[in-house]
């Protein structure tokens, strides 16, 4: 399960529908049926921005967005942003208790740090004839991306996720010089533990957990997870031309 940070998906949707990540939200108790989501805390903040309630991924303000707009938009959106694993639109969908592939999070993520457009996931470059000649180069003959998610909402995201690394959630995915956005995900029991995040010039995605599904010792997406996104992605950035996050750098 991506827990939290799956939370973008839902957010996207949102800044689609006129949310903007200075819009006031409140955090406050919510019920759906027997269920009433509570934050990390066990406390409630009330009125704070879109920006800071998804940079201190408060659970309220997801599930709320989720009833205002729609439960089936946030299904069809992650589709359209990559994922590619089978989505159900229960109401606890929008802490991401859908299982879904650490691929397909690269890939959704990867719109944002194509500013809106489509990720493209694909396993082969260039296609060679025996005799050397190119038969395939997915730069020349793939499709035109398509704009997935729009500018506004693009660069609405971005201006949000990148502040994660700023915060308190994931300092330890920040990257010396190099702009950074992202977020972390856990799950209940401590089962998984993520963070997905992005530059100008690469995304990817962290995931620890057990095979067997038994809890990890408290494991959170902030420490580990983005620990280890940031010795990578730091390694991954020598001796690159950074570019910068689109829309907002």
């Amino acid at each position: 399960q991506p827990g939290s940070s799956f939370k973008p998906y839902v957010y996207a949707v949102a800044l689609e529908k006129g949310l903007r990540p200075q819009s006031t939200v409140v955090d406050s108790p919510v019920r759906l049926g027997k269920w009433s989501p509570q934050n990390y805390g066990r406390s409630f903040r009330g009125r704070v921005t879109a920006t800071e309630a998804l940079v201190r991924s408060i659970n309220t303000i997801p599930v709320k967005l989720s009833l205002k707009y729609g439960r089936t938009p946030i299904v069809e959106k992650a589709y359209e942003m990559g994922v590619q694993s089978s989505l159900r639109p229960n109401p606890s969908i929008a802490l991401g208790t859908n299982e879904i592939t650490v691929l397909d999070q690269v890939t959704g993520y990867g719109v944002f740090a194509r500013g809106g457009l489509e990720a493209g996931r694909h396993g082969i470059i260039q296609i060679l004839s025996r005799d050397g000649l190119l038969l395939y180069d997915h730069n020349r003959d793939a499709p035109e991306p398509k704009q997935v998610l729009s500018e506004d909402a693009a660069r609405g995201m971005n201006e949000m996720l990148v502040q994660v690394t700023q915060w308190v959630t994931a300092r330890r995915a920040a990257l010396a010089g190099i702009a950074a956005a992202g977020k972390t995900g856990a799950t209940q029991a401590y089962r998984d533990a993520w963070f997905v995040g992005y530059t100008g010039n690469y995304v990817a995605a962290v995931w620890y957990g057990n095979d067997n599904f038994t809890p990890t010792r408290r494991l959170t997406g902030g420490r580990l997870p983005a620990m280890t996104w940031q010795q990578f992605m730091t390694y991954a950035h020598q001796n690159v031309g950074l570019k910068p996050i689109p829309l907002i750098t």
